[in-house]
């Protein structure tokens, strides 16, 4: 699957924001007309910003996230400061953007929302996308967890999704912790199983331990937005990246494609991490298909 093609690569900042903003208008109910009314300009040219075909003016941007309910500076100062990371000139290339501003983790929900493709690898934590409820909150999520609210509703992919293509690489070692309930554990890999076998199923993927490649630090996104590619390596910020300066996103996420089973082989896995979870919550000293798991 793959989108209208936009103009050339400008770097992640339009994209994000504009993936942002139309998240907001989204949540707050509000039609493309309402939201030109309020910055005195047309609905195109709102379909232009929120699909980063546009410049989005600090002014505008103010006015639209006030107009989308947000009221606390920090995050409304956040969103601002990606219309100082744009550039039309060819010739200056804004580079790599970090987000560590108040909002951050609504802007890289809002780009899941709205990319046509995603591809994700996790090494840490389980992808929000294909969380279930009861996952346990683990160190990282509460370290990234923000002071406000979240105003973009976390995104999910439902076994029936057929407007995303969605491919999420599991590193081995996720399959290996319990976060200290491995009950819960059980359910999410079922749950895998459950996404990985419906009708429009998105990939779900294992790099085993033995292949010896190395997986991002955190997660690490790819989104195809508008026809752009922009990846996000996600710790406790976000680092967007396009064009050539994805290149080593682009690579390590290659590489863990290579190394990854097959969907039927990792089906296997899943399914032997959910047994092994299981026993493990009947008893917690035995751990018999360790050896199955880490492979």
């Amino acid at each position: 699957m793959t989108d209208d093609v936009t103009t050339p690569d400008r770097g992640p900042a339009p994209l994000v924001l504009g993936a942002y903003l139309r998240s907001l208008r989204l949540a707050k109910g509000l039609t493309p007309t309402a939201a030109a009314d309020a910055i005195r300009s047309s609905p195109s040219k709102i379909n232009r910003m929120e699909t980063g075909q546009a410049a989005q003016r600090w002014q505008d941007v103010s006015t639209l996230t006030r107009l989308y309910g947000v009221t606390d500076m920090d995050t409304i100062t956040g969103a601002m400061r990606w219309t100082g990371r744009q550039t039309t000139d060819p010739t200056r290339f804004p580079g790599p953007v970090r987000d560590d501003a108040e909002g951050w983790m609504d802007r890289l929900r809002a780009c899941e929302h709205h990319a046509s493709e995603i591809c994700v690898y996790a090494s840490v934590t389980m992808p929000r996308i294909v969380q279930t409820t009861g996952y346990p909150v683990d160190h990282l999520t509460l370290l990234t967890s923000s002071a406000q609210p979240p105003r973009v509703p976390a995104h999910t992919v439902l076994p029936d999704n057929q407007t995303q293509d969605v491919t999420v690489l599991l590193d081995g070692a996720m399959l290996l912790r319990t976060r200290g309930n491995p009950l819960a554990m059980a359910a999410q890999m079922a749950y895998l199983q459950q996404l990985a076998t419906s009708p429009h199923r998105p990939r779900v993927l294992v790099v085993p331990l033995r292949t010896g490649t190395v997986p991002p630090p955190g997660t690490l996104h790819r989104f195809h937005l508008h026809g752009q590619e922009v990846f996000a390596e996600e710790t406790w910020s976000a680092v967007y990246a396009s064009g050539t300066d994805g290149q080593a996103a682009r690579d390590r996420l290659a590489a863990g494609l290579q190394a990854a089973k097959d969907p039927e082989a990792s089906a296997a896995l899943l399914d032997a991490a959910r047994r092994r979870f299981q026993l493990l919550a009947e008893d917690p000293a035995s751990d018999p298909l360790l050896k199955e798991v880490a492979t």
